[in-house]
């Protein structure tokens, strides 16, 4: 009889470790908030979601960041915008206005894990890595659509035209007095093994 109660507690444990994992939060990076033929950067003004930093441009949206790195841009500062083929995309170019290697990351904001689940882009040739392994070349007008769960950062390299839209994400949104309820059942185990002895 007491082994079939441990289990029982055991059981309710479980299922409060799954209740403790949360549930996934999707969001999709639409760039809805930038303007056709928009020009942002370089001294000309920033939304409200973007920040500047001499050679780096941020641009937040729903809990993400996408940040464009322009190591060598002649003018000192990094800007996004001008190449815009589709409305409402993340767009730069790479050679002329930004100069070469620049890249972009894509993180949390305040960091953290998330899953990838697709993005739409365009790019004559684009490196992509996953946390900082190389995870293939992006090329033409296409979608990427191969899964990548618990990053932390996505960064693509940069070709003479890079766009990007449409980028799907999750992240694990832990259930409002999950940790509660975990701490409970595991107390429970505590106590049954006591009385057991």
């Amino acid at each position: 009889m007491k082994s079939l109660k441990l289990s029982n507690i055991l059981a309710a444990l479980v299922l409060g470790l799954g209740a403790a994992a949360g549930h996934a939060n999707a969001e999709v990076l639409t760039f809805d908030s930038l303007v056709r033929f928009g020009f942002y950067g370089n001294g000309e003004a920033l939304l409200d979601s973007m920040s500047a930093n001499g050679q780096s441009l941020s641009y937040q949206e729903a809990g993400f960041v996408l940040t464009l790195t322009t190591p060598n841009a002649p003018s000192g500062a990094a800007h996004i915008g001008d190449g815009t083929y589709e409305p409402q995309t993340f767009n730069w170019h790479d050679g002329l206005e930004n100069a070469a290697n620049s890249f972009v990351t894509l993180t949390r904001v305040g960091g953290g894990k998330f899953d990838l689940i697709s993005f739409d882009y365009y790019t004559d040739a684009s490196a992509m890595s996953v946390d900082g392994k190389p995870a293939g070349v992006l090329r033409d007008w296409d979608t990427w659509d191969t899964r990548l769960n618990g990053i932390s950062e996505l960064r693509l390299g940069s070709g003479a035209f890079n766009e990007l839209d449409n980028i799907n994400v999750t992240t694990a949104v832990p259930e409002p007095g999950s940790l509660a309820l975990l701490l409970s059942g595991l107390s429970v185990v505590v106590a049954a093994r006591r009385r057991r002895r």
